[in-house]
């Protein structure tokens, strides 16, 4: 009678019932075992004027085997801002929405939301892991619209690393990536990104004064339940801040989910390579 109430999991979306579901056009097939290279399917959207977006979820019709999800937006060439997205397929930048373990749906506070296009399109890269099974995956992205164009818009920045090498047995391999500040910024989340071989992370601002500001720690980071940190308060960064994104990697017998501690790693889409990102969710302020 002590115990714990227990959990009560979301029946269907997390984030309500979307206003609409885009769902990748040709099915995938996984195989049972074997490795899987990343598969791109790209959606063309039709609305007929630019939407904002209040709340995203993904969600795979196999979730078993799908290890991540990216969403990558891309503006049509006759947008006025089509020049604002960098053209970056591998996770770095032109970053919409992603899934990873440990989270799938974001919703953005009253006020803020992100900016869709008219005539965008979204390219999924869907990473897929075998699990001894065949199965075959739709994966679809759920949105929910503000009912009118937010104060604020918010962007995601990938703060990343991709010139590292983890030696053989390193224990306690630093690897540093950096990101200026261009302009006066609101702070809202963080959400580190490393494979099996991560063991902590940390997102340090120096500001134009000197000074330092630890703006979030993970001690131990956990490739299997990846989270966004959420700012209980956000923080304002003045233009010409950098920021450090520095993750730490085990490479050594010690880590049991090492898959081979006498390997040189570099960076990779695979699994048993490895990744160096630190993304930021934030919003511009009048200077």
């Amino acid at each position: 009678k002590d115990a714990p109430l227990p959990r009560k999991w979301a029946d269907g979306w997390k984030i309500g019932k979307p206003d609409a579901v885009f769902e990748i056009p040709k099915e995938n097939k996984v195989p049972a075992t074997g490795a899987v290279p990343y598969q791109y399917q790209t959606i063309t959207t039709s609305f007929d004027e630019d939407r904002w977006i209040q709340a995203m979820e993904i969600r795979p019709t196999s979730p078993q085997v799908v290890h991540h999800v990216l969403v990558f937006l891309h503006f049509p060439r006759n947008h006025p801002r089509a020049d604002e997205q960098p053209d970056d397929r591998r996770g770095l930048n032109g970053y919409f929405m992603g899934m990873v373990p440990g989270q799938g749906d974001i919703t953005f506070p009253e006020g803020q939301g992100k900016f869709l296009p008219k005539g965008a399109k979204l390219e999924f890269q869907i990473h897929y892991t075998t699990n001894g099974e065949e199965a075959t995956d739709k994966t679809k992205l759920g949105m929910i619209f503000c009912k009118e164009q937010p104060k604020t818009e918010i962007t995601t920045t990938g703060i990343s690393n991709v010139f590292f090498q983890i030696p053989p047995g390193a224990e306690n391999h630093e690897v540093k990536a950096l990101y200026i500040v261009k302009q006066k910024m609101r702070l809202l989340s963080l959400m580190p990104h490393m494979h099996v071989r991560g063991k902590a992370y940390k997102y340090v601002a120096k500001l134009p004064d000197g000074t330092e500001q630890v703006l979030l720690d993970v001690p131990r980071y956990d490739f299997n339940w990846q989270l966004l940190y959420i700012l209980r308060e956000p923080i304002d960064l003045p233009k010409g801040t950098k920021i450090y994104a520095t993750g730490w990697f085990d490479n050594s017998d010690k880590n049991p989910a090492n898959p081979d501690p006498k390997k040189t790693v570099r960076f990779g889409e695979q699994t048993w390579e490895e990744m160096q990102i630190g993304y930021i969710n934030w919003y511009a302020l009048e200077d």
